[in-house]
């Protein structure tokens, strides 16, 4: 499941800080579909190979960023949050970006994984 309710609360938290909007994009979502699959089969997070598949998208960021996380269900809104209170994360959220890609997964004991990408 495609995570635009992540781009518009991410967009939100860079318009806050005086940042300009991401924009959407096919590939990174791809990517970040592939990793909330991953960790969803896998039962917990863990980084793998998401920022260097970012890189493959091409999109002119030196140093792609990612977040994860998981809820008991999906929520947009918990997860940003939980990003926004984590100092890693939220830097990725108020980045030097251009472009955004994220996706749910749910495992199969029902808990929705997330995967957010930057470039």
């Amino acid at each position: 499941m495609q995570g635009a309710g992540q781009l518009l609360l991410v967009n939100a938290e860079r318009t806050a800080a005086g940042l300009l909007p991401l924009t959407s994009n096919d590939c990174l979502i791809e990517v970040a579909s592939e990793n909330a699959l991953r960790i969803a089969s896998q039962g917990f997070v863990s980084g793998a190979d998401g920022p260097s598949l970012d890189r493959v998208c091409a999109l002119g960021s030196t140093q792609p960023a990612e977040n994860l996380g998981y809820w008991s269900n999906v929520d947009d809104i918990q997860m940003n949050l939980l990003f926004v209170a984590n100092p890693q994360q939220r830097a990725a959220i108020l980045g030097r970006f251009h472009y955004m890609g994220a996706a749910w997964a749910i495992s199969a004991s029902g808990v929705a994984y997330l995967a957010v990408e930057f470039a």
